[in-house]
């Protein structure tokens, strides 16, 4: 019973903290503007789901199985990347606000902590899911195609595809926490790469999101009604520009086939997170200092042992006076503030894995080919490379006053707004042009000025991105999401309109760089508005 009671305890106190955050309000919103884009109008100049050829478009009707399953596919490919991001803090902020440290001296264990924290995850998650679903209410009756509403219909996909996905996505979070070296930045960029690389792998094996056992059911009905879609292509995601007159055919879908098959994968997913879940709390510390302590490192000492505690005697207070400063000493010089700003950029890498000892070779290295590798793969791969490398590092711009707690200090000096945010974002910026110039050698070289233009704004847009989400959020995760999703889709993938960094020639051709222009001093106004009333609230 009493453990019953600190699992509810947990999960209440997680859950209540989480949703009341900016992140759990902004990933909700940016969902359910994904899914009213998800479910086009009938005039739409785009598609998503069905299939096409350069006559016809055949797409289920909207009622409520076709939107149901559309916006849950949706949902459920999001919110595994986003809301890791929304949930994984648990452990942090116990470790923040001291909560740990009771933790520690309570007989809870660590088996009921981290499924505690799984479950919170899970009914932040489920909450987010449940808000979604009203929303695919609305898309039905907005659309007008089907007004009749089948609640079952409609919910199945959520609850069958959706749920068991956030109980896995819940559960390594919790994961990810418990392990040094897959806390903090270091494990929010890795799950993003998982998620852009390995789960897209991982499903066509297991059809982790049910998206096969979907679309075959849904091809299967389109088969009957219009055998001649085995000829066209199918569309899975957005297709732009709908050619003008190209007829629409629907078709009637009645849902989910729930198959042996299906429900197996889905309950191997729940087993699969209780599992993890159970196996974060081995080797987890839960806050002991002394569980803590790294092979090498020096013992903590032992306060009861007074015999080994040195003693020195009480030194005497002695007067010393202090020499005023001259007119030259109370000048303000940008040099030497920039130059602090970049040491603190310097020290912080080397305490961050991997760019502590290999950082700086690694950006050589990627400097150096980008310089004389060709122009398209130097462009292509070496640019996007190399502004990765220093992610974690561009993540901490805005966020250091907070994490150091040294807000009241840095904002009663002089002239903060108007001296340090500039020096903290020309920081950001030099870090950017130094590790990027290989690429723009090579550009300006080979009489690529377009390019380098493009280049510039990018190292330009990439540290006003970091410091307006560092000014708001005061942490380093939502530019770490943002940022691995704007690279992967855009510089990685060729999305001409995402492509910040200029690696896309058509992008360059058609200005993009020139719209980045306009983003980049936006971001900057909206961090100094937002440190400015940082200021004027301390």
């Amino acid at each position: 019973m009493n453990r019953l009671r600190a699992l509810w305890a947990l999960m209440r106190a997680g859950y209540l903290n989480k949703v009341r955050t900016y992140r759990f309000l902004l990933v909700l919103v940016l969902t359910i503007v994904a899914g009213y884009v998800f479910v086009p109008a009938p005039d739409a100049d785009y598609v998503t789901l069905g299939w096409g050829s350069s006559t016809t478009f055949y797409r289920g009707a909207y009622d409520s199985a076709w939107i149901g399953a559309m916006v849950a596919l949706l949902t459920g490919l999001f919110l595994a990347l986003a809301g890791f991001y929304v949930v994984n803090d648990s452990v942090r902020r116990d470790e923040e606000t001291r909560v740990g440290q009771i933790i520690a001296t309570t007989p809870l264990s660590n088996w009921v902590y981290t499924l505690g924290n799984t479950l919170c995850n899970f009914m932040v998650l489920s909450t987010m899911n449940a808000i979604i679903f009203l929303t695919a209410i609305g898309m039905q009756l907005i659309r007008g195609e089907e007004l009749a509403i089948n609640l079952g219909v409609m919910m199945a996909p959520f609850l069958g595809l959706v749920l068991p996905v956030m109980f896995l996505v819940s559960a390594v979070a919790v994961m990810f926490e418990t392990r040094p070296r897959l806390k903090g930045g270091v494990g929010n960029v890795a799950y993003a790469f998982i998620w852009m690389f390995s789960l897209p792998l991982l499903s066509e094996s297991f059809d982790l999101f049910g998206i096969d056992a979907v679309l075959s059911s849904m091809g299967a009905a389109g088969l009957a009604r219009y055998p001649e879609i085995a000829h066209n292509s199918f569309i899975l995601g957005y297709g732009w520009g709908f050619p003008v007159g190209r007829a629409l055919a629907t078709f009637t879908w009645q849902g989910i086939q729930w198959t042996t098959e299906l429900l197996r994968t889905r309950l191997l997913l729940v087993g699969a997170a209780t599992v993890i879940s159970l196996l974060s709390s081995v080797g987890f510390s839960r806050f002991d200092p002394a569980r803590e302590v790294r092979k090498g490192d020096e013992a903590p000492l032992d306060i009861l042992d007074l015999e080994e505690v040195e003693t020195r005697p009480v030194l005497q207070s002695i007067q010393v006076q202090l020499r005023p400063l001259g007119e030259k000493g109370r000048q303000f010089r940008f040099g030497s503030m920039l130059w602090a700003e970049c040491r603190l950029i310097l020290g912080e890498s080397r305490d961050l894995p991997f760019l502590g000892m290999y950082g700086s070779a690694v950006a050589g290295a990627l400097i150096i080919m980008g310089l004389f590798l060709p122009l398209d793969s130097a462009r292509g791969m070496m640019l996007p490379l190399a502004w990765l490398l220093p992610v974690l590092i561009w993540s901490k711009l805005g966020t250091r006053e907070a994490r150091y707690r040294t807000d009241q200090l840095v904002f009663s000096s002089a002239k903060a707004l108007q001296r340090q945010l500039p020096a903290v974002w020309m920081a950001g910026v030099l870090l950017a042009l130094a590790t990027g110039s290989g690429v723009a050698l090579n550009m300006a070289l080979n009489g690529e000025w377009p390019g380098v233009l493009a280049w510039g704004v990018g190292a330009l847009f990439i540290p006003s991105l970091a410091l307006c989400l560092g000014v708001w959020t005061g942490s380093s995760k939502t530019f770490e999401f943002i940022y691995s999703l704007l690279w992967y889709i855009g510089p990685l993938n060729q999305v001409e309109a995402l492509d910040f960094m200029g690696v896309v020639p058509g992008s360059v051709k058609a200005g993009i760089w020139q719209h980045y222009a306009v983003f980049t001093l936006v971001l900057f106004v909206l961090a100094f508005i937002g440190r400015r009333w940082q200021i004027q609230r301390g």
